[in-house]
């Protein structure tokens, strides 16, 4: 008789999972590191980009992980995500509505109960690994019918020294903001229309601009998008006037290196940021954060309730005084190394907050 499997999983929204791994789904292969609290995918590119999804087990029905006493986690390994994403949509998994959502989220329009893609929303996965070395089983199951896939894991590449991934130090940030995702997802799309090779992060607590991004060395010139600052004149209730900062954004903190001059320029290579154009596109909320060594950190929050996005507007008030439940939310994380060494005018070759801040633990977790 053989024995129970390591580790079992079962999912009852097949689309759930492949929307967020389709976010990350920029290379061949993806490490997988499964521990008791859930799931985490990791892919880079040329080790400058990594995109992080982590699957916590409240997005499961079922999560069973038999460890030995002296264990914590399962050894990682590495399986083609490209396979991964096929098997997922065997049945047919459509793509959310065309239509804009600006809220971000998962969208509810399908089309009525006759359309191809309201009959291929379906369908349950069950994930099952018998031994470290074992091939991934994943079932796909749609009504009566069913599917089994056996996926070839592979021995995983070194780590990186930090978490698993591209090291970004949270003990030196110099840059963090919240804020939407649509707003940071336009700003890209709008400047891709110059075709530039460099993105320019441009940020300042002291003089304009405040928070800018710009496309620089394309074939039709530079172009920038700067998120205007509240207005002067606007008072705090004390009756004076607060730190300056971008109005769309929740939370906007520079604490620019000495000798900086208050400023903070850095540039990053523009493909490799668009890689993390899904997630924009699909989140609700982005923090932005760069530390002292111009490791840039774009943390997305999407929200997976049926609820939780159908087009109308949210209370973000409310959202704030009511954390996500587990399960609610899930987040993908894209870490940017800077290009260094090729830009004179650099002056630094350098949900709500505690949401981002608790899914730091789970990315940081061995």
């Amino acid at each position: 008789m053989a024995s129970q499997p390591v580790f079992t999983a079962m999912s009852t929204s097949a689309r759930q999972l492949h929307s967020l791994l389709r976010c990350i789904a920029f290379s061949q292969r993806a490490e997988v590191q499964i521990t008791h609290s859930g799931i985490k995918f990791s892919v880079e590119e040329a080790r400058v980009v990594q995109g992080l999804t982590f699957l916590d087990k409240a997005l499961f029905s079922t999560y069973t992980l038999n460890l030995d006493d002296d264990q914590h986690t399962l050894p990682p390994f590495s399986i083609s995500i490209v396979a991964l994403l096929e098997t997922l949509q065997i049945f047919g998994i459509a793509e959310a509505s065309s239509s804009r959502n600006p809220y971000g989220g998962f969208s509810s329009s399908y089309g009525n109960a006759f359309t191809a893609p309201a009959l291929a929303v379906g369908g349950t996965c069950r994930l099952s690994y018998q031994e470290p070395g074992a091939p991934l089983t994943i079932t796909i199951q749609e009504g009566s019918v069913s599917t089994m896939c056996e996926m070839n894991t592979y021995e995983a590449h070194d780590n990186y020294e930090d978490d698993g991934g591209i090291p970004l130090d949270r003990n030196a940030l110099c840059l963090k903001a919240i804020m939407r995702s649509t707003w940071l997802h336009d700003a890209i799309t709008e400047l891709s229309g110059t075709n530039p090779t460099a993105l320019v992060l441009n940020a300042s607590n002291r003089s304009a601009p405040y928070f800018a991004l710009e496309g620089e060395g394309g074939p039709f010139g530079d172009s920038i998008v700067e998120f205007m600052p509240e207005s002067k004149n606007d008072p705090t209730p004390s009756g004076t006037r607060g730190k300056m900062q971008p109005l769309v954004t929740e939370t906007f903190s520079v604490v620019p290196p000495s000798g900086s001059h208050g400023r903070i320029r850095q540039r990053y290579k523009f493909d490799m940021v668009k890689r993390a154009g899904r997630a924009m596109a699909l989140a609700s909320k982005v923090s932005v954060r760069q530390d002292e060594q111009g490791v840039l950190s774009l943390q997305f929050m999407i929200d997976l309730g049926d609820g939780a996005n159908n087009g109308a507007r949210r209370d973000d008030n409310a959202a704030a005084a009511a954390p996500p439940s587990p399960g609610s939310v899930a987040f993908v994380d894209f870490r940017f190394v800077p290009l260094v060494g090729d830009d004179e005018d650099s002056e630094s070759d350098t949900g709500s907050e505690e949401d981002f801040d608790r899914q730091e633990d789970n990315n940081a977790s061995p």
